[in-house]
């Protein structure tokens, strides 16, 4: 078929009309926005659970539904929809916390309207670590000195939530106050803590104490105290040189300087009767039955009677005395002091008159003990290497040098000498024991040595037969010093086993940096009771850095 351009023409112009009445409809379908939402701050940042606002409006100002289209779970919006027109939306949003971990949390808030379009607000909440309680304490330890018995401490409530708080304490020495109470967030409270010291002994006590909240776990705190509690008969002034003790009637006997007195204690009732000495006493001697005691001085003799304490008679002799016996003789023996090679001066207490011994020399310093039998003196010298035992009869009165060990440096004897009771055993300064006899072919042999240390040596001893000990007191130091321990070794007396030790009881006092603290004891002299149940030390506190040095008696029970 032939179409016309006439006809083409025409169809051109219909179409044309067609698609412009189509793209008219379609534009009008769709209206042209003339507002849009605002949300003002576009941006919220919120910390924990703490609630954030904006204002929603329309710009230009119109009419709009609008409701929120989506929203991180973790907030909630208040209100979630509405009308908004001439006046501002508040609009609140609230964060919900419960099940974020600590940090910064980032989401995004739109809302949409019906003809002002959409908006959206940026949300950002900082979720902190939750509160906790904290409980702590302003001291780990206390330390209550000698003289202090209250101490205090606080308990303080670090953390961010109020607490409850209780203190165990299980010692019924230890007072507390207040025991419990109630703490808020950063505060804190005083505790007083009282020690009670009546039946606290000398020692250190630690008693833990423990602080609850019933949410952290308990907080400890260490008390510390340290105790003394006085054991000891302290002695009147006065340097005490030399002590004996009488078991007929349990009594000790002492002589002293600065002031010059012979003393009498009785140790049960812990009485005492003082004599006053005209010079400064060296060594003293009591009888075997405990009446009378001689007191040696520099060239004079002082003659007591023991059950008066009056002077019976004071007269001279010819030496420094450094040792002395009283014998039952009724003789008085005094070993010279200096001069080396020397004389017993042996003097008739009847007539006062002195004699010389007999036989060899003695040396001076020798240390003299009187036997049991009352026959014989055993001395052990000092100054001379290798050192020696001797032995001298007064059964004649004038003393006899007899002789002496048959050892020339096998055994050290090292200056000083105890007898047993039974006065079969001689005890050496350097530990060894040696029999005694009548015999010259067995006396002075080698029996044994009490268990010790290679440095250690004998400072004081004594024997008890019936309850079959030997306790002693060593000493350390270098040969011719004499440095007294603080420790009672035991021995058994027939085999000279081993059987432990004991500690002096200490000395409390003031140090020369003005700090109370305790200072050993030195065993200077110790003595068994009659009954073997008691022994007794004469103890002396240790002079280093004590400002005060202090003589006393200690008592330990014998088991």
């Amino acid at each position: 078929m032939t179409i016309s351009r006439m006809t083409f023409s025409k169809y051109s112009l219909l179409l044309f009309l067609l698609l412009l009445t189509f793209h008219s409809c379609e534009t009008e379908d769709i209206p042209k926005l003339t507002s849009k939402l605002v949300a003002s701050p576009s941006s919220l940042q919120l910390l924990g659970n703490e609630k954030g606002k904006f204002l929603l409006s329309a710009q230009p100002v119109g009419s709009f539904q609008w409701s929120v289209s989506s929203k991180p779970d973790w907030i909630s919006v208040s209100p979630d929809s509405g009308l908004v027109g001439d006046e501002l939306v508040e609009i609140e949003v609230l964060p919900n916390t419960e099940g974020l971990t600590a940090g910064t949390h980032s989401g995004m808030l739109e809302l949409v309207s019906n003809g002002a379009g959409k908006v959206s607000v940026d949300i950002q909440i900082l979720v902190e670590d939750p509160p906790v309680s904290i409980l702590a304490v302003s001291q780990g330890e206390l330390e209550f000195d000698f003289s202090e018995n209250s101490k205090d401490f606080y308990v303080i409530n670090e953390g961010g939530t109020d607490y409850d708080w209780t203190i165990e304490n299980s010692n019924s020495d230890l007072s507390i106050v207040p025991s419990t109470g109630f703490l808020t967030a950063g505060d804190s409270t005083k505790v007083s803590v009282t020690v009670n010291r009546e039946q606290l002994l000398t020692q250190v006590y630690e008693w833990p104490i423990m602080v609850l909240n019933g949410q952290n776990d308990p907080v400890g705190i260490s008390i510390v105290v340290n105790s003394f509690k006085e054991e000891k008969w302290l002695l009147e002034s006065g340097e005490i040189i030399d002590a004996e003790y009488d078991r007929n009637d349990d009594k000790l006997v002492t002589v002293s300087i600065a002031p010059n007195h012979i003393r009498k204690y009785d140790l049960v009732s812990e009485t005492v009767e003082t004599l006053v000495l005209n010079l400064p006493p060296t060594c003293v001697s009591i009888s075997q039955d405990g009446k009378y005691a001689a007191v040696g001085h520099d060239g004079k003799i002082s003659h007591i009677d023991l059950s008066t304490m009056q002077l019976i008679d004071i007269f001279d002799v010819s030496t420094d005395v450094f040792d002395i016996i009283l014998a039952p003789n009724d003789w008085v023996y005094a070993f010279p002091k200096v001069d080396q090679w020397e004389t017993i001066r042996c003097i008739d207490l009847s007539t006062k008159q002195e004699t010389l011994h007999t036989g060899n020399s003695i040396r001076a310093g020798t240390r003299v003990k009187l036997h049991p039998s009352g026959d014989f003196i055993y001395g052990a010298d000092n100054g001379l290497s290798p050192s020696d035992f001797e032995k001298y009869d007064i059964t004649m009165g004038v003393a006899q040098y007899m002789y002496d060990s048959p050892y020339h440096g096998d055994f050290a004897f090292d200056g000083n000498i105890w007898i047993s009771e039974n006065g079969e055993k001689l005890f050496s300064r350097s530990r060894n024991i040696f029999n005694a006899t009548n015999s010259e072919s067995t006396d002075m042999r080698y029996s044994g040595s009490l268990v010790g240390s290679q440095d250690e040596r004998v400072a004081a001893l004594d024997h008890h037969e019936e309850s079959n000990i030997v306790y002693a007191v060593f000493e350390s130091g270098y040969n011719w010093e004499s440095n007294p321990g603080s420790i009672v070794k035991k021995y058994t007396a027939d085999f000279y086993n081993f059987q432990g030790d004991v500690m002096l009881p200490q000395f409390f006092g003031t140090d020369i940096y003005g700090n109370e603290r305790l200072f050993d004891s030195k065993g200077h002299f110790v003595f068994f009771n009659s009954s073997g149940t008691e022994f007794y030390a004469v103890v002396r506190a240790s002079e280093i850095e004590n400002s005060s040095v202090r003589w006393a008696i200690a008592t330990l029970p014998v088991n």
